[in-house]
């Protein structure tokens, strides 16, 4: 696969679940950073560090996943030159699943190299143990 050029932190998170979705594992590492200074903690498991460990953890949950989808909702963002922190909130929907699970609350870093964003860090989690999952609730605008 080529190296692919991503003009935006959203492009370079579109890629990665379109990658995560479609579990092309070439494509996947595309999105990270091309060094070894990146990380993967996936939800409940230790952190993978580096490039070859956070290959090889998607390449176990490739093999081991069935179809799904999954769905993102922005829940917050932060800016600096170079740098671009998104929290989402991931909707997984299993095989023919019609409804998504509850949602996992995923951290997403990018940084700018060469003038093109790259992954450097995943951080996802449940957002809460036990219960129902909390409702989609639109922001509160004070004004």
């Amino acid at each position: 696969m080529p190296d692919q050029r991503y003009p935006t932190p959203e492009a370079a998170e579109a890629a990665f679940y379109a990658a995560f979705e479609t579990r092309d594992l070439d494509a996947m590492m595309d999105v990270w950073a091309h060094d070894e200074h990146i990380a993967c903690i996936h939800p409940l498991v230790a952190p993978l560090n580096g490039r070859a460990a956070v290959a090889a953890g998607w390449r176990s949950m490739f093999e081991a996943a069935g179809q799904f989808r999954v769905q993102t909702e922005l829940a917050h963002e932060i800016r600096s030159p170079g740098h671009v922190i998104r929290i989402v909130r991931e909707y997984l929907i299993i095989g023919h699943e019609t409804e998504p699970r509850p949602p996992i609350l995923a951290t997403n870093l990018f940084t700018q190299q060469d003038g093109h964003w790259r992954m450097v860090l995943h951080h996802a989690s449940p957002m809460q143990v036990g219960g129902g999952a909390p409702a989609r609730v639109a922001p509160v605008v004070l004004h």
